[in-house]
């Protein structure tokens, strides 16, 4: 499977969403897929990384393109991080209103901004290392829990 059929997916449900649920699993499969594809790109483009703790593979995978110090990479680990947290909230806060940097949102409006977040995450990864990741793809992980 390809990362980018679930950001796919994802944005399918957000074309068609009409409910609370469906605006939540629309923001979940848009990360996923991003993060995915982040992780797929990252480990193509980068010489010889070490492989990501698999306890910490979200905020590690953001940190390290933070890391990279130039526009492009920096984008996709902020991008990746602001739909890390509106995954988290979305997956995990059950009581309306969801909340993101300081402000309130409902689902629908989160799932909104999420869709917008991603286009911008997505051109961040073409201008660091363009072509969609292969079917297949795979992100090297630390089996290790230290």
């Amino acid at each position: 499977m390809r990362p980018l059929d679930f950001y796919r997916l994802g944005l399918q449900i957000a074309s068609s969403a009409s409910s609370e649920a469906q605006y939540r699993t629309a923001i979940n499969r848009i990360y996923y897929g991003l993060h995915h594809e982040s992780c797929c790109r990252y480990f193509r483009t980068e010489m010889s990384p070490a492989p990501l703790n698999i306890n910490r593979r979200h905020t590690e995978l953001r940190d390290r393109f933070n890391s990279l110090n130039a526009p492009a990479p920096i984008k996709v680990g902020q991008r990746l991080n602001d739909l890390r947290m509106m995954r988290s909230e979305a997956d995990y806060q059950l009581a309306p209103p969801l909340r993101y940097r300081g402000r309130s949102y409902s689902a629908e409006r989160l799932m909104s901004r999420a869709v917008s977040l991603a286009e911008e995450l997505l051109q961040a990864l073409e201008d660091y290392s363009p072509g969609e990741a292969p079917d297949g793809c795979d992100c090297p992980t630390a089996y290790s829990v230290g």
